[in-house]
This record gives C-alpha cells, sequence and structure tokens, in this order.
C-alpha cells in the first residue's frame, strides 16, 4: 500500500515538474526575444547601417580575385530591416 501511494506522489511530482520545464523553456525564449529586440545595433539608423554595410561588404582587388570580404547576401539574410537595407543599396551590388 505505501509503495502505491509512493508511486502516486512520484507520478504527480513528474507531471508539476514537466509543466514546470514547459513554463521555464517558455520564459526562457521570451527573455532571449526581449534581449535581440533590445541589441542596440537594432536602434542604428539605416544610414548608418547602410555605411557599415558598404565597409563590411567592401571589394577586395587583392590578386585581381574581385571578392567581397562579406558577401551582400549574408548582411541581407540576418532580418527583415537589414534585408531591406541591403536591397536598396545599390553600392552594396
Amino acid at each position: 500500500e505505501r509503495l502505491a501511494e509512493l508511486e502516486t506522489i512520484i507520478e504527480e511530482l513528474q507531471q508539476t515538474l514537466e509543466g514546470v520545464m514547459v513554463e521555464r523553456d517558455a520564459l526562457a525564449w521570451k527573455v532571449e526575444h526581449h534581449r535581440l529586440v533590445l541589441n542596440p545595433v537594432r536602434r542604428l539608423p539605416a544610414d548608418i547601417l547602410r555605411e557599415i554595410f558598404l565597409f563590411a561588404c567592401a571589394r577586395s582587388t587583392k590578386d585581381l580575385s574581385h571578392f567581397y570580404l562579406i558577401p551582400p547576401t549574408f548582411l541581407a539574410a540576418v532580418c527583415r530591416s537589414w534585408n531591406h537595407i541591403a536591397v536598396t543599396s545599390p553600392l552594396l551590388w
């Protein structure tokens, strides 16, 4: 009888633990989302980001290879606002 009681208590505790873990994971996701939203780079004006993009994507002419240091497509894939800045900046391409 005591063994059955203990099994029941264990099952209840496991269900409680699972619920707490789900809540923890949801809260961790919210914290990460807010951290990303508050990232200082998100507050930079578009013209400043455009200049940074131009610098980062400058073409190298060493050894006549003409390659990008960072391809503009990489920056365009970061987020919607960076994509807009990249595709509306003809000097990147």
